[in-house]
């Protein structure tokens, strides 16, 4: 596949043309969640942004290794665990697999790992142990920290230059030199997880795991780094500066993919607000698939608004579409190969070809799938107008694979598209069932019998498929 893939990158504020560091490899890490209670609608935006980057780099003859973690020990959890008397161990299980459910369901690809912070606490431990040898970390009384002043980059991912606005971790303010240090190692508590290690008993920061897994399984330098805007500041700057200071490499992660925020009815999806939307909750009201399209149809860096009117409008264009990619399927069993093409055939093709050009530059252009979206739309509109109509393999097949491009990049119409060996034998017998009936209903309409031939093509359209009558002759569609 030919083409340029441009992304965004939030370290430089600017599209940049994507250059891998090992082509034809792309490393990928994605800030996973913290499993302390059921993820929600804007946990599954991100991972399904993701899942769509991870296609177009494939489709464009990449290969990915995408890992992401969880963050099995942390403040959130052990919280929970007092509040409800759970073990804090059993509390990252249970929504662990809450998450690795929902994100199945949307036909999200698998990450190749998803490490959790307690199997790489030995890893952990000799990051920052490394870092206090460079002396970029130093021992206070609750914990160990990092030193943001030595770090002269501080500030360049969030363009927050000015130390007053780098105010972190307050709740332990007394014991750092300064107020925006921040902590690589907590010491022990009562009543609280701790391991017994060289740097002492305690257990990790929030921020030195990623940038130990991370680097663990992807190397001292990467392609990109994903996450939601949230964490630009302070998590993914910090990363940054504890990475470089240990590798002093530059850049530790080349392109940073921060993914836009989720707003209910225009207001910031919050606890505060009482808006939280788990995510097995939406897809259960919407559908897996038509959830898929529309978080998917919206650009990735964008708020994302959800509202009804727009999840009904989504979930109309998904049917819109799905239905035409069935009809295509299915008019492409029973269509002869094309072995002429009149002028006005020839012009069809093109203007079908050219839908495909407009797509794939769409998606080239930092994915930009709400451009890609519309392009989609009004391709189907021009396809159930001029190309189905035409009966020609030719333009039939075009179509097909149109949305065979577009579904290498969205995968929402698997089964439509691709189906099993099942569900095409599945296919096969429903439309040799559907053609029988035609013929009846044909006997009958001869013999006048309109009530019974009426109610076929009634109990038809009720099952999702319309026939049209064209003088002698009948059609049918899925619906």
């Amino acid at each position: 596949m030919s083409g340029v893939l441009v992304i965004y990158n939030t370290l430089t504020r600017k599209k940049e043309v994507f250059e891998p560091v090992d082509p034809p490899f792309v490393k990928i890490y994605h800030c996973g969640i913290t499993p302390y209670s059921e993820s929600h609608v804007g946990h599954l935006r991100s991972e399904v942004a993701v899942d769509t980057l991870r296609r177009t780099l494939r489709f464009l003859g990449y290969i990915d290794i995408a890992i992401s973690n969880f963050t099995d020990i942390d403040d959130k959890i052990i919280k929970k665990a007092k509040e409800t008397d759970m073990r804090w161990d059993e509390i990252p299980e249970k929504y662990i697999k809450y998450h690795l459910e929902v994100i199945k369901e949307v036909g999200n690809l698998p990450f190749y790992i998803n490490p959790k912070v307690t199997e790489h606490i030995g890893d952990i431990v000799e990051f920052v142990g490394d870092l206090i040898k460079k002396d970029y970390a130093y021992k206070g009384e609750k914990g160990i920290y990092f030193k943001v002043d030595k770090f002269k980059d501080y500030g360049k991912l969030s363009r927050r230059k000015n130390p007053e606005a780098w105010g972190q971790e307050l709740d332990i303010l007394e014991d750092k030199i300064k107020p925006y240090d921040f902590a690589l190692w907590k010491f022990k508590k009562p009543g609280e997880p701790y391991w017994e290690t060289e740097i002492g008993e305690g257990r990790p920061g929030w921020h030195i795991e990623c940038s130990t897994m991370s680097s663990k399984y992807l190397g001292i330098q990467f392609d990109i780094h994903s996450g939601g805007q949230d964490l630009i500041f302070p998590h993914h700057e910090n990363e940054i500066a504890q990475s470089e200071a240990r590798f002093r490499v530059k850049p530790w992660v080349r392109y940073w993919f921060h993914i836009g925020y989720v707003m209910i009815d225009g207001e910031k999806m919050s606890k505060s607000l009482g808006n939280i939307i788990p995510a097995k909750e939406f897809v259960n009201k919407i559908g897996a698939m038509p959830a898929r399209f529309y978080l998917i149809s919206t650009h990735y860096r964008e708020p994302l608004n959800i509202k009804d009117s727009s999840i009904m409008q989504a979930k109309e264009n998904y049917r819109y579409i799905t239905s035409t990619i069935k009809t295509i399927v299915t008019a492409l069993d029973s269509l002869d190969r094309t072995y002429y093409l009149n002028r006005s055939e020839i012009i069809l093709w093109r203007n079908l070809l050219e839908y495909h050009k407009r797509f794939v530059d769409a998606i080239l252009n930092d994915i930009d799938t709400t451009t890609a979206t519309s392009v989609l739309l009004e391709a189907t509109r021009f396809i159930n107008r001029e190309i189905i109509p035409s009966e020609k393999f030719t333009l039939v097949y075009s179509a097909y694979e149109f949305y065979n491009i577009v579904n290498n990049i969205y995968a929402c119409w698997n089964d439509v598209i691709y189906g099993n060996s099942k569900g095409t034998l599945h296919t096969k017998l429903t439309n040799k069932l559907i053609e029988l009936l035609i013929e009846i209903r044909k006997e009958l309409r001869k013999q006048k019998n309109y009530e019974l031939a009426d109610r076929i093509r009634n109990t038809l359209r009720e099952l999702g498929i319309n026939l049209l009558d064209k003088g002698l002759k009948t059609e049918w569609r899925f619906i």
